[in-house]
């Protein structure tokens, strides 16, 4: 993260260059990040809610004055801190701007450590502000985890009722949907509504770890040093949630099968059984029946899981829902980057709406960070094209999975444990999927 995100800037505007270029050197010889401008009509419309930084601006300047500069603010930026600069004895004028709310004033003639102070404070009020307003959100999501559920479709709707009906109950569940579609998110619901949420929620993906470490993982060990318990004792009195339940080797569904059916472990190289007391949730990507059929996921195993089914729809059936997810997950990103909030047009937006989507939120969520930093939404995977399927599904799936990965080391400069997050996958996961796309060599792994 930048320092400018960290610690706030400063941006100035007037029209006397002389003063600009006196005040800009003041607050950066004291340590401050500035940008100046000689107008208001350049950086006015990049002030925006959740911006870090505050405004110091002369209030008399041809063209758009301080004052409508500062109305306009008010309007788009209310909290954002705005420093009126006004000239030796014009009380009026500052009378004025602070009944529209600004934060403070200064005059012309001010003495370098006033501007230098007045700043600090004025930075150090945005900086407390954006810090609740990051806590609230946090605390929101936690309270009311499905507020992230995004989208007003039908669908998403029915999904919505259906986790309030499903989670309070101590059931397990069995979700599935293509990549990206929200599982990991789903699950979090789920596990916040139910009387476990004050306990952990455990979270394995069976697909990340290989099949000599995941029974080690799931299952614990004893070894001369002692016990070392697995992910399922870890989920003692709350939830377990198994991604990728059909990557999990057969001989292991079979013991978890057991697991489910007598709530007792014994650990790898142990042989005491002990007792667990938790909640499974299980995803997979494709419709359940059809791994039985292909022989990727035990039929018994299915069948106990069954009990309660969520299946998850793509971006591509949710009609208008890409663009409220758009929105939502620019202003994420906004927050995340410490930059303007970018606003749609109406190009973008059917733009939107034509494309197919095929990595679903995880991909809408690419392009959003994109746009944030200024780049152009990269829609050529797909494009409004039909994606070259004759070679099969998995064959087209790798294809999109090897672009997407290319396009995600090329957006962080190569730096995999910032890929992994702006994919919002675990940085093993990425390893294993560089190198099942053959791109773990290429890329120095």
């Amino acid at each position: 993260m930048s320092t400018r995100f960290e610690t706030g800037e400063i941006v100035l505007v007037d029209d006397d260059a002389d003063l600009l270029e006196a005040m800009q050197e003041t607050l950066e010889l004291a340590g401050f990040s500035v940008r100046c401008y000689a107008n208001a009509n350049v950086i006015a419309e990049q002030i925006q809610p959740n911006w870090n930084g505050i405004v110091i601006s002369d209030i008399r300047m041809p063209g758009r004055t301080g004052m409508e500069f500062l109305r306009l603010i008010q309007e788009n930026a209310p909290q954002v801190p705005f420093i009126v600069i006004t000239a030796h004895g014009d009380v009026k004028t500052a009378i004025q701007a602070m009944k529209h709310n600004a934060y403070d004033f200064i005059e012309k003639s001010t003495e370098p450590q006033h501007l230098i102070d007045t700043a600090r404070r004025a930075l150090e009020k945005r900086r407390l502000q954006l810090e609740n307003l990051a806590l609230r959100r946090k605390v929101q999501r936690i309270r009311d985890p499905q507020g992230e559920l995004i989208g007003s479709s039908q669908v998403m709707a029915d999904l919505r009722s259906t986790i309030s009906r499903i989670g309070p109950l101590n059931v397990d569940v069995l979700l599935h949907g293509e990549t990206g579609t929200g599982k990991d998110l789903t699950a979090r619901c789920l596990h916040q509504l139910s009387p476990r949420a004050p306990g952990p929620l455990v979270t394995i993906n069976c697909g990340a770890v290989t099949e000599m470490d995941i029974d080690r993982e799931l299952f614990g060990f004893e070894t001369e040093n002692g016990s070392f318990p697995g992910r399922i004792e870890r989920a003692q009195g709350g939830t377990l949630y198994l991604d990728e339940l059909d990557s999990m080797p057969n001989a292991l569904q079979t013991r978890f099968l057991r697991v489910l059916e007598e709530r007792k472990i014994t650990r790898l190289g142990g042989s005491d059984a002990v007792p667990v007391d938790i909640r499974v949730i299980a995803g997979v990507k494709t419709n359940p029946a059809a791994l039985v059929h292909d022989g990727r996921l035990r039929g018994d195993l299915y069948h106990r899981m069954n009990v309660a089914t969520l299946s998850l729809p793509p971006v591509r059936e949710r009609g208008g829902d890409v663009i409220e997810l758009m929105e939502h997950l620019l202003d994420q990103a906004s927050e995340n980057h410490g930059l303007p909030l970018p606003k749609l047009s109406q190009r973008q937006k059917k733009q939107f709406l034509a494309y197919d989507w095929p990595g679903n939120v995880r991909e809408i969520r690419n392009i959003a960070a994109r746009l944030v930093i200024g780049l152009e939404a990269d829609l050529q995977i797909g494009s409004g094209q039909p994606i070259e399927v004759s070679t099969g599904y998995e064959a087209a799936m790798t294809a999109f999975e090897t672009e997407l990965l290319q396009n995600a080391l090329l957006q962080t400069g190569g730096r995999k444990a910032e890929a992994a997050e702006l994919l919002g996958i675990p940085r093993k996961r990425l390893y294993l999927r560089l190198k099942s796309c053959g791109l773990a060599e290429e890329d120095g792994s």
